[in-house]
């Protein structure tokens, strides 16, 4: 018996299945407690050569290993997860009309587009241009780059199928396809 060929799918059908690419950044929000573990990593590698007088001399990197141990806690307690979603076209055009370019070699305002395209993003926690404008005071450089690309990247960037090259490793020694 032949099989029927499969029927071309709607515009319908195609919207039905258009998911806004999305991405994660997690953020690690108490930077004070990893100024102190640097700290204690120089006094730690100061003692490196350090050797008991006696048995019962108690190793004074202990205390140090478990402050460093207890800040890395607070640390990863920190953490706060930053959700951006890409904007819908219009809303694109519109963001990137209100950051004009200040040269011909620009195609955007790259002083003011991207704090104003993260706040547009944020699918979670939700933030108005103010809140992000807040928060953005109080992180450093490093932690604004990260939530500037990731929102320039699910605007600008194609969904395609990324590669993990742990789950198929994973896959291929259990055999599975």
């Amino acid at each position: 018996m032949a099989t029927q060929p499969k029927a071309s799918p709607t515009a319908a059908d195609i919207l039905a299945r258009v998911r806004p690419r999305t991405a994660t950044v997690t953020l690690y929000l108490d930077g004070e407690a990893s100024g102190r573990i640097a700290q204690l990593e120089a006094q730690f590698a100061a003692l490196a050569d350090w050797q008991p007088a006696s048995l019962a001399e108690p190793d004074p990197r202990r205390a140090l290993a478990e402050e460093i141990a207890e800040l890395q806690d607070r640390i990863r307690d920190s953490a706060q997860d930053f959700t951006l979603r890409a904007l819908p076209a219009k809303a694109w055009s519109d963001l990137l009309a209100l950051h004009p370019p200040r040269h011909a070699q620009e195609l955007y305002n790259p002083l003011t587009l991207p704090p104003a395209l993260v706040p547009a993003c944020l699918a979670e926690p939700e933030m108005t241009p103010e809140e992000y404008e807040q928060l953005a005071e109080v992180l450093n450089q490093g932690q604004r780059d990260q939530l500037e690309l990731a929102a320039w990247q699910v605007n600008n960037e194609a969904t395609t199928v990324p590669f993990s090259l742990a789950a198929s490793a994973l896959r291929s020694s259990t055999g599975e396809r």
